[in-house]
């Protein structure tokens, strides 16, 4: 509460910045007589605006002399208010230019979305904001056509990934550059990967209620000013800037609670233990034992003895014991109510020379998991002065902290998920408490020894262990800072100089307690510090060449440093338990790692305009990057695209098609490939290590009194060559019936060479791995866009938007010998690229099958397994649909937005897992079962195979055979990767929301402007036959693999609500 009474105390100082003024009211309809929401309305010539309310009104405070209003709307003429000596005026708008819309394109340039010859979409600061999602990458889900989110867990702080138009590179990033007032920001992950714990990426820094407009540019045509950064697509966001006129308070408080939204289906039926000499067997937590193929619980009950794990004693048959039942106990108790309060306060305003906004937010979040917590504290500051008639300049300073509480989660022995599901039914983890009151109380997860209580005695560690002995932190401080200077050298020519900063610093702590018998502990801290700083400057002529011709043209250069440092020291060995400091280890080992990288940039666009129908975009750059060789280090970026406007040429006069444009684009854009491949184009020397030998440990150099380097593994490559992505598109936008339908369809296509990738090497090389050029990724699809507004009255009005991808992308080919290149995942099951299959297919073990596709069963009925790992799945859905919703009627206001996903696999690795122990509800169901695989049975030799139909009988869970007899055991631990892949289609409500704003009347003569209520839900419904967590999830976060499903963290549901008072 400090930082927010500091905050305001400094808004309200700025309340200095206002002048004499009169204030103009006024209401916007249209021809039929029905109010216009959110038209603009401004004084010509300065920053003085604002919008129309629900009710069409305004309330606007002018300069004395200011002569006119000027009244705008989107598929609407443009009209004048002449202003007297009245102070309320009504105006009627009449419907006409249907594509009026202006947007932020590269480098910040603003444009007339009729003149753009390529796909881009816009999301609106509104539904940013309605989402009430933490990372504003989230809240762009389902909301824009070509553009794919996953996010890796509902922990709070998360990262999530965001492609545009697929992946382009195997080893460098996907991600599309993120631009917030011209100024490129950091949205790097770190840290990420199988184990370990839930990390951010860097766009969770922003806050999204600082934001005015977003803009998704899709392929080269858009992005090519950006060149090498810009090979992914790019993010452009306007922070809120202030306007000249009375100062404007706004205030926000949203209160936020969680639940998870989907388990693991479980089994409450059988005990722990296994088959003993052909009898299912209860075996305790001092076994070690790991399955729960035991008895029946119905068939036992406990004996009342001293028992460490279970106060009641241990379990025994049905009629020897004490008479109290045994009882299955839900792991998923574990789980608590997360809460969330984001509290949000901003004051803009000014004069003619100089206007200002000033935000500030603070944000703290509890998780569904104990004791796991993310908080965000922002500050935003925006000045824009118009020095003279000829100089303008602005500026723009953004302070985040952020970080929390991480818990251990995927494949980790000390993972929440983890210890949750592979927990046996009988053993009850809370000791007879649950949530957050089981995690306060010691004796919950430690016995009196010391020694941990879990199922198997401390092999997997307790949940309730983990988010007390386990901790692992982060603390995020960052400043985003942007100065930006204009001068009109002439009426045509200006000169623009933009200089931005992107610095921050991610301080990691982490700690492994002692685990009697099992672990010695460790702790470990790391400091990350990255800094990216970004220069532009060029020049911008705009001419009207003639009354039907005009010019806009840009020329300028680039420069951007990156530099990157990580230094870490890990201790092992603690001396004494609960204490997390690097000087309770016994073994240190240091290390640090940098990258720094530089980039030149030349670059122009220009932009012709004949007669208001056909016009021509053209984009030129080139980067001089240093990541590639020296002597070889430019490429080129450039693009080409025409819109032609049929309907205003052939003048189109017609009650139903307003606005038809045809569009064609084509560009090339290269990538460096990233941060992935710094010091990839020469021979490097590295701290040496001396390698164990199963009796001594690993040892690394400066050790025994002396320091040792030795020569890096990888072997320079001095000819590498830049990736390069070309891209064409065809489309057509549609407006039909006053602008109240529209169409926008649009298809890609584009191909991706000289994929950058390593590569493996002879040992004899004295090398074990190179860097090269070698591969071609291809995507293609459409996308299509519906709008529209099916009904508005006086009384009520309903707005539609729908949003669909169909896509495939598909790896070509890769260097000669190569069969595949791992993205990420696991010996046994991994996400690949593999030529001629998706990209990221999921890539594994699975059963001998014939050249027809039949599964091959032994002759003891059982099927084969394929020595020969494959691809078994495709994550890339078939396609996608956002199908959003806004209904207006009064004050009130509701929204829904639907996501409804086809196709794509997901490898459930966690539900394997659960099999092979028996804590499956699908392990449960099979135990008394007897099936007839469906395949064929070789009744000739290896080398003259004949197939027949098999016809032997096999039961599932014979306790004859012993436990290694199982189906869910005998194919190994979490059985083969093709048992475990699932599709993970969906349909979802994504978001829904009811906003209602008080009446204006309530506030007549206060300082109140209005008060809007907003309540809403996010993951409200979800309909999926994905057994696992949802699907939405992935193991690796913000990595090139997706489609892992390895003891991920549960995703959320949550419920909001928000009031909003502005003064």
């Amino acid at each position: 509460m400090k930082k927010l009474s500091l905050l305001l105390s400094m808004m309200a100082f700025m309340v200095t910045f206002t002048m004499a003024q009169r204030t103009v009211t006024g209401s916007i309809v249209d021809n039929d007589g029905l109010t216009l929401i959110g038209a603009n309305v401004t004084v010509p010539n300065t920053t003085i605006g604002t919008i129309t309310d629900t009710d069409g009104n305004f309330s606007l405070s002018v300069p004395s002399d200011a002569m006119q209003l000027m009244i705008s709307y989107t598929g609407f003429e443009t009209a004048m208010i002449n202003l007297d000596s009245k102070s309320n005026y009504m105006l009627i708008l009449s419907e006409g230019q249907v594509l009026d819309e202006v947007v932020v394109t590269a480098g910040g340039l603003e444009k007339n979305k009729a003149r753009i010859g390529y796909a881009i979409q816009n999301v609106s600061a509104d539904e940013l904001v309605k989402s009430k999602e933490v990372n504003i990458v989230d809240a762009i889900n389902s909301k824009v056509a070509g553009v794919s989110v996953i996010s890796s867990s509902g922990s709070p702080g998360a990262s999530s990934s965001i492609r545009v138009r697929g992946s382009t590179s195997i080893n460098g990033t996907n991600s599309p550059l993120f631009v917030v007032d011209g100024v490129p920001i950091d949205n790097s992950e770190i840290g990420a990967g199988v184990g370990g714990v839930d990390q951010s990426n860097r766009a969770i820094d922003l806050n999204p209620n600082d934001v005015e407009s977003m803009t998704i540019l899709k392929g080269p045509s858009a992005t090519a000013l950006y060149g090498v950064r810009a090979a992914n697509g790019a993010v452009i966001i306007t922070t809120k800037k202030g306007q000249a006129g009375e100062p404007k308070v706004t205030v926000s408080a949203g209160y936020t609670f969680d639940r998870a939204n989907k388990f693991n289906e479980r089994q409450s039926t059988y005990a722990q233990g296994r088959p003993l000499s052909g009898v299912p067997t209860w075996r305790g937590p001092e076994t070690g034992e790991g399955f729960s193929w035991g008895p029946a619980i119905a068939d036992l009950e406990f004996d009342g003895s001293d028992y460490d794990f279970d106060s009641r004693g241990r379990l025994v048959a049905k009629g020897t014991g004490n008479g109290t039942a045994a009882q299955a106990y839900d792991p998923y108790d574990f789980f608590v109510t997360g809460k969330s309060y984001d509290l949000n306060a901003s004051v803009s305003g000014g004069t003619d020379a100089l206007s200002y906004y000033f935000s500030g937010g603070t944000l703290s979040s509890e998780g569904i998991v104990p004791n796991a917590t993310f908080a965000r504290n922002s500050f935003r500051m925006n000045l824009n002065s118009k020095v003279s008639d000829k100089l303008k300049v602005g500026m723009g300073l953004n302070f985040t902290q952020s970080g929390g509480v991480r818990i251990q989660r995927g494949s980790n022995v000390k993972g929440v998920m983890l210890g949750l599901l592979r927990n046996t039914p009988t053993f009850d983890i809370g000791n007879g408490l649950v949530g957050q009151e089981a995690a306060d109380l010691t004796s919950t997860y430690e016995l009196e020894n010391g020694n941990q209580r879990s199922y198997r005695s401390g092999i997997y560690d307790s949940p309730y262990w983990t988010v007390n002995k386990n901790p692992s932190t982060d603390d995020v401080n960052r400043v985003i800072g942007n100065i930006n200077l204009n001068y009109m050298i002439t009426n045509d020519l200006s000169a623009t100089y933009r200089a931005g900063l992107d610095n921050y610093s991610d301080r990691r702590n982490s700690a492994i307690d002692i685990n009697p018998g099992r672990d010695v502990g460790s702790v470990g801290q790391a400091v990350i510090t990255n800094r990216d700083i970004n220069q532009d400057f060029f020049l911008t002529y705009t001419k009207d060449v003639s009354s039907n011709f005009d010019l806009s043209a840009n020329a300028g250069f680039n420069t951007f440093d990156h530099r990157y440092i990580s230094q870490s020291v890990t201790g092992t060995t603690l001396s004494a338990p609960n204490f997390y400091h690097i000087s309770n280890a016994t073994d240190l080992v240091a290390s640090e790692g940098f990258g720094t990288k530089r980039l030149y940039g030349a670059y122009g666009t220009v932009d012709l305009a004949y007669n208001d129908y056909l016009f021509v975009n053209l984009t030129g750059r080139n980067d001089w990057s240093s990541i590639l060789p020296a002597d070889a280090n430019t490429f080129q970026s450039y693009s080409a695209s025409a819109g032609f406007a049929f309907t205003e040429a052939l003048d189109i006069n017609s009650s139903i098609l307003d606005y038809g444009k045809l569009r064609a684009s084509i560009g090339k854009v290269g990538n460096d490939g990233g941060d992935a491949f710094i010091y990839s184009t020469t021979n490097y020397l590295n701290q040496a290590s001396i390698s164990g030998d199963g009796f001594l440990d690993n040892n690394g150099f400066p050790n025994y009194g002396t320091n040792a380097f030795e020569r890096d593994i990888l072997l320079g490559n001095p000819t590498l060559r830049p990736e390069k992505t070309t891209t064409w598109e065809l489309g057509t936008v549609l407006k039909f019936y006053g602008g109240r339908l529209g169409l926008d369809v649009n298809y890609f296509n584009s191909k991706s060479e000289d994929q950058i990738i390593a590569v493996d090497l002879s040992a004899t090389t004295g090398f074990t791995n190179s860097v090269e050029n070698a591969g071609v990724i291809t995507n293609k699809g459409w996308e299509i866009v519906l709008d529209g507004t099916p009904v508005r009255n006086s009384n009520f009005s309903w707005d539609v938007a729908l949003n669909f991808t169909a896509m495939e992308s598909t790896v070509e080919s890769l260097k000669e010998g190569i069969d595949d290149i791992g993205l990420n995942g696991f010996t046994s099951t991994s996400v690949d690229v593999v030529p001629g299959q998706p990209f990221s297919v999921i890539y594994g073990n699975g059963f001998q099958r014939t050249d027809g596709g039949d599964v091959i069963v032994g002759a003891d009925g059982w099927p084969l397994v394929d020595p020969t790992k494959k691809a078994l799945g495709d994550p890339n859905p078939d396609w996608t649909l956002g199908f959003n919703n806004n209904l207006s009627f009064g004050n009130f206001s509701v929204g829904m937005l639907f996501d409804i996903r086809s196709g794509g696999d997901v490898w459930c690795g966690t539900c394997g897992i659960m099999n092979y122990f028996g804590t499956s509800q699908q392990s449960a169901d099979e135990r008394d079962d007897v099936v007839t695989f469906e395949g064929v049975v070789n009744t000739g030799t290896a080398d003259e195979p004949v197939y027949a139909e098999n016809t032997t009988a096999v039961s599932l869970a014979d306790p004859n055979g012993g436990v290694g007899s199982y189906y869910r055991v005998r194919y190994g631990f979490g059985g083969i990767s093709e048992m475990n892949i699932h599709d993970a289609s969906w349909v979802r409500l994504r978001n829904v929301s009811v906003g209602y704003d008080l009446p204006s009347t309530m506030f007549d003569n206060s300082f109140v402007g209005g008060i809007n209520i907003q309540l809403s839900a996010r993951n409200l419904w979800l309909s999926t036959d994905y057994p696992g967590v949802d699907p939405e999830t992935n193991l690796t976060g913000a990595s090139n693999g997706y489609g892992l499903d390895y003891f991920n963290m549960p995703n959320t549901k949550s419920y909001s609500a928000t009031v909003k008072l502005s003064f």
